[in-house]
């Protein structure tokens, strides 16, 4: 494994973009390239909430260098990297932030047709995606918005909800014993709430595409057994994988599977690793590992 101090962010790909200025409305935050976000979305304090409920002018030189930083620089490499029809699929896609930001990128770069493929399995998320697609001038109906939880093979599973503003870390119940005598589809466990959710696994997913040129993973421990429930069609269909990683074992065995596919590791920086950008060192909180296929 990487020496976590020995990973260099290479920012030389954030010449290639215009940032963004102008006015954003009240009730919204704007990122690097323009597209703007509902401040509903996050549980700010009281003096930050203060700031975004006003209107504002906001020039933008960068992206923030702080944990985020890895989602902005390899998506834009991700648009970067060659011409005509992009596609990205985000798991765990939250409010879809990310691959908002791609269409933005993607319209400055003239890739077209973008393709956006959001998988979210909690509902107001899930919700709050859709919003945010119209908010910054897209129609969801033109992209493939999945309400399900990715997982190693289709059918369905529980998976925690609600607190949608203060908890982005929702994932699927490890209990096979969790049962729902009142036949709702949602019960308490362990103090939080559980539904019963589609899943959709990576064979399923891939087949809608001929390729996927960015793959973005936000999980939940669930990375590992997505990516190896069918290597072959990792393989044959997905140019760059960047994986928030949550857990020791879960990079391991993303090493053994890239390593044996051949794919070159771009960055590989453990759970609270710390990387140097610029001048400054940035300490991550999930891992972060991005491979890209040499194949495609």
């Amino acid at each position: 494994m990487s020496d976590p101090v020995s990973n260099v962010v290479d920012t030389s790909i954030l010449r290639k973009f215009e940032p963004w200025s102008g006015t954003v409305p009240a009730g919204y935050f704007a990122y690097f390239l323009g597209n703007i976000t509902r401040a509903d979305y996050w549980a700010f304090s009281k003096d930050i909430r203060a700031i975004y409920d006003r209107e504002r002018f906001e020039a933008f030189t960068t992206p923030s260098f702080d944990d985020n930083l890895f989602d902005w620089i390899v998506l834009l490499e991700a648009v970067a990297d060659g011409e005509g029809a992009f596609t990205m699929v985000a798991l765990g896609a939250g409010w879809g932030r990310w691959l908002v930001a791609a269409a933005f990128a993607a319209r400055q770069s003239r890739r077209e047709p973008v393709r956006l493929v959001g998988v979210e399995a909690e509902p107001t998320h899930f919700a709050w995606m859709q919003e945010h697609f119209r908010d910054n001038g897209l129609n969801p109906a033109d992209h493939d918005l999945i309400e399900a939880a990715a997982a190693r093979e289709p059918g369905h599973a529980w998976f925690y909800f609600g607190k949608p503003d203060s908890w982005y870390g929702q994932s699927i119940v490890r209990d096979a014993g969790l049962s729902d005598p009142t036949n709702r589809g949602e019960v308490d466990y362990n103090g939080e709430k559980v539904r019963r959710v589609r899943t959709i696994d990576l064979a399923e997913l891939a087949s809608r595409y001929d390729r996927i040129d960015y793959l973005h993973m936000d999980i939940q421990g669930a990375e590992s057994e997505f990516l190896s429930s069918r290597p072959d069609v990792l393989d044959a269909k997905v140019k760059r994988v960047l994986i928030g990683t949550h857990s020791n074992e879960i990079e391991r065995d993303l090493r053994v599977l890239f390593n044996g596919l051949g794919w070159r590791c771009q960055y590989d920086v453990p759970m609270g690793g710390e990387v140097r950008v610029n001048d400054g060192v940035v300490t991550v909180g999930d891992g972060v590992q991005v491979w890209i296929n040499h194949t495609l």
